[in-house]
């Protein structure tokens, strides 16, 4: 074949392999079912709410109640800095970086 046939070939081969994909499922779509059964929900607007005000859904990833509160630190920002310090002068490694 010549430089030209197989130029046009190859750009032939992308384009009905490109076809081939395209009668797929979008990436997160798949598998698709088309033949699930549709249910209709018997609660009512009034009864969703009140059970969404009763178990309110967690913050942040984490529910205060269920993981208690934590007590604020009684160590001030000036004493971690003067025992960093003593520690360094005593032969205590820092551990810092990508490797720490």
């Amino acid at each position: 074949m010549k430089v030209k046939s197989i130029a046009i070939a190859s750009v032939l081969a992308a384009v009905f392999a490109g076809n081939a994909f395209a009668a797929q499922p979008e990436s997160g779509e798949g598998p698709l079912f088309l033949n699930e059964a549709q249910a209709v929900s018997t609660l009512t607007r009034e009864a969703v709410t009140q059970e969404a005000i009763a178990n309110p859904p967690a913050v942040n990833g984490y529910d205060d109640a269920t993981a208690g509160v934590a007590t604020p630190s009684q160590v001030t920002r000036s004493a971690v800095r003067d025992a960093t310090r003593d520690a360094i002068a005593h032969g205590f490694r820092v551990q810092s970086g990508e490797m720490a």
